[in-house]
């Protein structure tokens, strides 16, 4: 089941803020996290708030996260099973 896809950014954000990550002002056609103490930096293409991330973003952020030791990889697919519901 691909629900993954059903995450909004709105959703994603808040994770991203959860976790750890700062949002940067944009820069040009980019939003930017960081995280500060990994060095973790994601970077989206502007997104509307309740607009659907990518099956591949969500795919990057999760190896990223779960890589980097940020989050264990249940936790983010406990995240990925709640916000889908």
């Amino acid at each position: 089941m691909k629900k993954k896809n059903g995450i909004t950014f709105g959703e994603l954000r808040d994770l991203l803020l959860d976790v750890g990550f700062s949002e940067l002002p944009q820069e040009q056609d980019r939003l930017r996290f960081e995280h500060p103490v990994s060095g973790t930096i994601l970077l989206f293409r502007p997104h509307d708030p309740h607009e659907a991330v990518s099956h591949r973003d969500m795919v990057v952020v999760r190896r990223q996260l779960v890589d980097n030791g940020l989050m264990e990889g249940a936790g983010f697919d406990r995240f990925l099973e709640k916000a889908s519901a």
